[in-house]
């Protein structure tokens, strides 16, 4: 065999890892994207976009498919050589009308159903990576383990609960999943519909921030870097089953309020309390435990931190 046959071959051999990310644009994904380029050696990453984005970091060696995850014809442009998969992509009911719709379903559900049916033709892959999230737990005021109970009160975490049983059907082939249930993600480039870029916004405005209630509902605010570190460190820890991702310490609105204040105004925006908004919700806290004692995670960026880094990132003086 001469030398080149050899190299041909070694580039082939299922120890190199071929890692598909989908929703490699998002929020999410344009975080994990960079690091896992930077962290993992001779990767060939791929990434699934639906559309060709603006000031995309050309210069990363990553290779883009562009197409909806619902569609079959997609999944059949995926190399076979795929070892890992970080499933980022989701369908997020931002808006109140978006909650209730049916579709919502079908658009989380269905490229799952694809991912697992085209898996079979994978012959190397080792490990799926999928971004759930927090809301496949039942409501409550204590803090939330991996083995809390599991009753989504909204079609978005009922998907996601969803996604989270199908791929255990994989577990019969012997390969590898992990569930990281996400908290509230932040940073620079988020929706601008929730809680904490319009605290921010208003902020900037100089307008009163606004709190619904009594101020007492928490939640856990997740910096997108922590989140993305999450991901990779599954991947090198090759690690299976659910993990809480989150900061661990939950956050009450009225401190979101005055951090926010304290941050972006130097103390001096309003805080202004709805009492008659409040809808009796007390939140989320978080335990990650788990994924401390697993993965050795540890988030690195507390609120106050991501705030700061998100002023310099919005330009704000």
């Amino acid at each position: 065999m001469n030398r080149a046959a050899a190299n041909d071959l070694e580039s082939a051999a299922p120890r190199q890892s071929v890692i598909l990310v989908t929703g490699g644009d998002g929020f999410l994904g344009s975080r994990l994207l960079p690091l896992l380029a930077r962290a993992i050696d001779g990767a060939q990453i791929i990434k699934i976009a639906r559309r060709e984005k603006r000031g995309y970091d050309s210069s990363l060696p990553i290779r883009t498919i562009y197409g909806d995850l619902k569609d079959e014809s997609l999944w059949a442009e995926i190399p076979e050589t795929i070892t890992h998969v970080f499933h980022l992509a989701a369908v997020i009911p931002w808006q109140g009308e978006e909650r209730h719709k049916a579709t919502l379903t079908a658009d989380n559900v269905s490229p799952l159903a694809h991912l697992i049916e085209y898996s079979r033709r994978w012959s190397n892959i080792q490990q799926i990576i999928y971004s759930s999230s927090v809301s496949v737990y039942s409501p409550t005021p204590d803090f939330l383990r991996e083995d809390s109970p599991r009753q989504p009160t909204s079609l978005y975490g009922a998907a996601k609960l969803a996604g989270e049983e199908l791929l255990k059907t994989l577990s019969a082939r012997g390969l590898a999943t992990v569930s990281l249930r996400l908290s509230s993600l932040y940073g620079f480039g988020q929706y601008q519909g929730t809680v904490l870029p319009i605290m921010v916004k208003r902020a900037l405005q100089k307008q009163e921030l606004l709190i619904f209630g009594d101020g007492t509902r928490t939640q856990d605010f997740l910096h997108c870097e922590d989140a993305a570190q999450a991901h990779l460190l599954s991947f090198q820890k090759q690690a299976r089953g659910a993990y809480n991702v989150g900061t661990g310490t939950p956050v009450t609105m009225s401190e979101l309020a005055q951090t926010v204040s304290r941050v972006f105004t130097e103390g001096k925006a309003p805080i202004v309390y709805q009492p008659e908004k409040g809808d009796g919700d007390p939140g989320l806290k978080l335990d990650i435990t788990k994924a401390r004692r697993e993965l050795n995670y540890e988030p690195s960026i507390p609120l106050e931190s991501g705030l700061q880094k998100l002023k310099q990132e919005l330009g704000a003086s």
